[in-house]
């Protein structure tokens, strides 16, 4: 058996993991594209509402809209980064260790573990992207919600605020549980 025919299988199994890590990478990518497109909706639709209330076209019971559109928003957010992050554990616990076996060298797709051990290893790296988040998603609902007690004035308004504020605290429980899993680390 020649050196080239024993080289096949290997080359095999290393074109295969670097296609899966290839058609994996593109998914990541459109995730990424999927949270600044939902953050940015977020913005834009408060930003609207605001904006038509303080113009004084529309009455100011509008804001109840608010948490409904971010909860909303904040959940789809919330899906796409734990989609994310499962494919880069799928990444690192699967393809990884069959191409660090097959080149024999331990640094093949070794990013993971550097970013953690070096730009993520103290909470303050992340900190100005944890503000912002913590800004648009949790801060703008609350807001709203603060904003438009004094002026809510029927049982439908009451009704809509109680049902902002109950979406609201599933929104942050739901929040509190993905932060202990994936976002704080």
């Amino acid at each position: 058996m020649s050196a080239e025919s024993r080289d096949e299988p290997v080359k095999l199994v290393v074109d295969t993991a670097l296609a899966e890590f290839s058609a994996l990478r593109h998914e990541l990518d459109e995730l990424g594209r999927g949270q600044r497109t939902v953050m940015s909706l977020n913005i834009t639709a408060t930003a609207a509402i605001v904006t038509f209330i303080l113009s004084q076209r529309v009455p100011p019971q509008l804001l109840l809209v608010v948490p409904y559109v971010s909860v909303a928003l904040g959940l789809l957010y919330q899906t796409y980064t734990i989609h994310a992050q499962h494919l880069g554990e799928y990444i690192n616990e699967r393809i990884r260790p069959v191409l660090v076996e097959k080149c024999q060298d331990d640094r093949v797709f070794g990013w993971e573990g550097y970013i953690r051990g070096t730009i993520y290893r103290t909470g303050w790296s992340q900190l100005p992207m944890k503000m912002a988040f913590i800004l648009v998603i949790p801060v703008i609902p609350l807001a709203s919600l603060v904003c438009v007690l004094p002026v809510v004035d029927s049982a439908w308004h009451w009704l809509a605020w109680v049902g902002g504020v109950l979406l609201y605290a599933t929104q942050l429980a739901s929040w509190a549980r993905l932060s202990r899993q994936f976002l704080w680390v």
